[in-house]
């Protein structure tokens, strides 16, 4: 008696009214919060010579492939595409970048016409140019030549604008780029190009990427030109202020799945969206996990801040969310 007394006490034994998370499936739908969604999502196409693919990562195909390749991706209902390209003449000075009809431009103009729904970004940087696979030129004595750097990067955009592009991408981390690059596509009259700096940290995430696009550089590393994971916070924060005051429309921070502290400030510090790019090395930590690992992941990017999310899984997650996953 004494028992049952005490639990008729207890109110909370006895709930009234429904638990809307534990409630019927018609109503949990009423409330349902996802933010994942294959519109918010964009994959990485590695665009390669012909017969050159890896399989290492998703989105690695050549020209003749590239039509059916953005379709599919497109069917699937994701946001857009960003593009890379490999396999062409590399010299000091990066030529083959400003080249008219290099690999990029048929890149860009083929996804247009097969998908002009997508949007379109591309990385705007000299890596996959140069012969010393460095994002910057290099002067007589090895040091950045940056005005040369400044010019290859204003250059590029304008190509790429011309030949369709909404986004453009500077890549290289040096400070006066991004004006460059807006008042290069402003001068050619390209004032809807969006110019979306990377805010790069220093990582060995970007590996299984560089292996397979040949950007790996020839000595040393770029921790140089990326930031310094010690300080992470305070200078992606600077960063970003140094981006937005030279012209950036939006940001992205690379890669996430170790700086998830910088994301989550950097999506409380700006009123304009945030990319958050989820790089190659984080595809090989969570190709190998179950497909609700990698949704509960990409969840919390946009938890976190995240408007957008680049990601080698994009596909694989809009399968899965097709399948109710």
């Amino acid at each position: 008696m004494l028992e049952t007394a005490n639990r008729e006490a207890m109110p909370w034994h006895r709930p009234d009214g429904v638990n809307p998370g534990r409630a019927r499936g018609a109503i949990r739908r009423l409330y349902d919060r996802e933010d994942l969604a294959p519109g918010r999502l964009s994959a990485p196409l590695l665009v390669r010579p012909d017969g050159e693919a890896t399989g290492a990562l998703p989105g690695e195909v050549d020209l003749a492939g590239l039509e059916q390749e953005v379709r599919r991706l497109a069917d699937m209902g994701l946001g857009g595409v960003k593009v890379f390209v490999t396999g062409h003449d590399r010299d000091a000075y990066a030529s083959g970048a400003k080249a008219a009809r290099n690999r990029m431009i048929l890149a860009v103009e083929t996804i247009k016409a097969a998908a002009p729904g997508l949007a379109i970004t591309t990385e705007v940087c000299g890596c996959s140019w140069t012969s010393s696979h460095e994002c910057v030129l290099r002067d007589s004595d090895g040091r950045i030549d940056l005005y040369g750097t400044y010019e290859l990067m204003g250059e590029m955009a304008v190509l790429h604008a011309r030949a369709g592009v909404d986004v453009v991408s500077p890549t290289a981390m040096l400070d006066g780029s991004i004006r460059i690059v807006r008042r290069a596509l402003d001068s050619d009259g390209w004032r809807d190009v969006s110019v979306n700096p990377n805010i790069a940290v220093d990582t060995a995430l970007y590996g299984p990427f560089r292996n397979v696009m040949g950007t790996q550089p020839a000595s040393g590393r770029r921790n140089g030109l990326q930031i310094d994971p010690a300080r992470l916070v305070p200078d992606v924060i600077a960063c970003a202020d140094r981006w937005l005051a030279e012209g950036a429309d939006t940001l992205t921070l690379q890669p996430v799945m170790t700086n998830t502290d910088a994301l989550s400030a950097l999506g409380g510090r700006t009123s304009v969206p945030v990319v958050a790019y989820s790089t190659s090395g984080e595809w090989a930590a969570l190709r190998d996990l179950p497909d609700q690992v990698a949704l509960d992941y990409h969840r919390m990017l946009f938890r976190l801040g995240a408007d957008h999310v680049l990601t080698f899984a994009a596909a694989a997650i809009a399968y899965s969310l097709q399948d109710g996953a």
